[in-house]
């Protein structure tokens, strides 16, 4: 496993990306059989969860020196910084029988099969500081966190009745997406429940300040605080997408839903310095967004769009080929976002195009509100390469990345990992 630190900067113009040219620093971090699962910094250190399924660790480095790591019982997902605090979400039926101690000694009880908790180390030692159990009579997954200095949003799936502290919400049908808004120190401030009759999911959270911007994806009858999610088509089995916005408080802002006749998911959201909300998603077919229509070249295609900040649909971009396409995260980074996706085949990506070099590559690409590619990486080679995670930091983003083989980021490249199911890298740069 492998960390590449990138110090420099990839600038562009729209519809003309280019790879960056930046030196990097490539650091060992991990172990074989380790998946890297979440990643974080807070513009001094960077922070990294990998699992091999029932145990997690959890690391921070100042570049390439180790400052601290600790072993957490579960299986991590997405991780992020809120003040002086790392926060790892868990999810793991392992995570039920585990005592991690906070106190020293008190055992932390997470039912559901699979259960779900989150919980908080220092970021400069490690130390443990809190934890709260998702208790789900069923199951109970993480999908998805977001913080910032205001507090720590995490978003999720479950079936049954969940609960968090002493709050308590129940599914309305197969399974419904939740919402909850926690303090830096680990206080519940609401949990919501999203969906309805069908299968219903939230997989994505952003929050800036007091907002709340949330994405996932339902089915005919479900809801958002009350208000009904419009389906493309009422009597369709398959799912549609839906982003909106929460206040303080948890209440309803707006809300708006896309889709079309198959199935499309959703990669994530973000808000960005100006308030508008970006989301990311792969679709197939033709997609319904507000009253723009678009259409994937090939059986799949990433597609981002923006919405202002009362919720009118702005810009769309395609990113698609003739082949299998799409997208796996998203992040804001000042007035635009940058997202990670994964293509096969020949990928046009504004007025250019980028091959893979194996049978599929991943890839990374800034785009603005006009709905521009201003930039992009192609991270490539002879194996598989995958975007796991971004997140924002201070100035810049971080991507990480997982590869099976030696692999080309840019003009940048890292060797084959000793394990090919342990290699990864986590690519920091600047604002572009």
């Amino acid at each position: 496993m492998v960390v590449a630190a990138l110090a420099a900067g990839c600038h562009g113009h729209p519809n003309a990306p280019h790879p960056g040219t930046a030196p990097s620093l490539a650091v060992e971090v991990g172990k074989p059989g380790q998946t890297l699962r979440g990643i974080a910094g807070d513009g001094t250190r960077m922070f990294a969860a990998r699992s091999d399924g029932a145990t997690t660790e959890l690391e921070s480095r100042h570049g390439t020196v180790l400052d601290w790591h600790v072993a957490v019982p579960g299986s991590a997902g997405p991780i992020a910084t809120t003040g002086d605090a790392v926060i790892v979400t868990l999810s793991s039926a392992a995570a039920t029988k585990a005592a991690w101690a906070v106190p020293p000694g008190a055992p932390l009880a997470i039912r559901g099969e699979p259960g779900a908790a989150i919980a908080a180390v220092d970021a400069k030692s490690g130390t443990a500081a809190w934890r709260l159990a998702f208790d789900a009579t069923e199951w109970a997954v993480i999908t998805s966190i977001a913080a910032d200095a205001s507090g720590v949003v995490i978003g999720g799936t479950f079936s049954g009745t969940l609960r968090a502290a002493t709050t308590v919400v129940s599914s309305a049908g197969k399974s419904d997406g939740f919402v909850a808004r926690l303090s830096p120190t680990g206080t519940l401030a609401w949990l919501v429940r999203i969906g309805g009759p069908g299968a219903d999911a939230v997989q994505g959270v952003a929050t800036r300040a007091d907002r709340t911007a949330v994405a996932g994806t339902f089915t005919a009858g479900a809801d958002v605080r009350g208000t009904p999610l419009q389906p493309f088509d009422e009597k369709s089995p398959f799912g549609d997408g839906f982003v909106a916005e929460l206040d303080v408080t948890g209440a309803r802002l707006w809300s708006q839903s896309f889709g079309g006749k198959r199935d499309d998911t959703v990669a994530g959201v973000a808000i960005d310095t100006k308030g508008r909300v970006a989301v990311a998603a792969t679709i197939r077919d033709a997609v319904r967004v507000g009253t723009n229509e678009v259409t994937a070249h090939g059986p799949s295609a990433g597609l981002v769009f923006w919405l202002s900040p009362t919720g009118e649909v702005g810009a769309t971009t395609l990113l698609g080929g003739s082949d299998f396409d799409g997208l796996r995260a998203i992040a804001a980074v000042d007035d635009r976002v940058v997202v990670g996706g994964f293509f096969t085949g020949t990928l046009p990506l504004g007025k250019h195009a980028i091959t893979a070099i194996g049978g599929d590559d991943a890839f990374l690409a800034t785009i603005n509100a006009a709905g521009d590619i201003e930039s992009t990486w192609q991270v490539g080679g002879p194996g598989r390469e995958e975007i796991t995670a971004l997140a924002t930091v201070p100035g810049g983003f971080l991507a990480g990345i997982t590869h099976s083989a030696a692999v080309s980021i840019g003009d940048d490249r890292l060797p084959s990992p000793a394990d090919p199911t342990g290699g990864a890298a986590l690519l920091e740069r600047p604002a572009p």
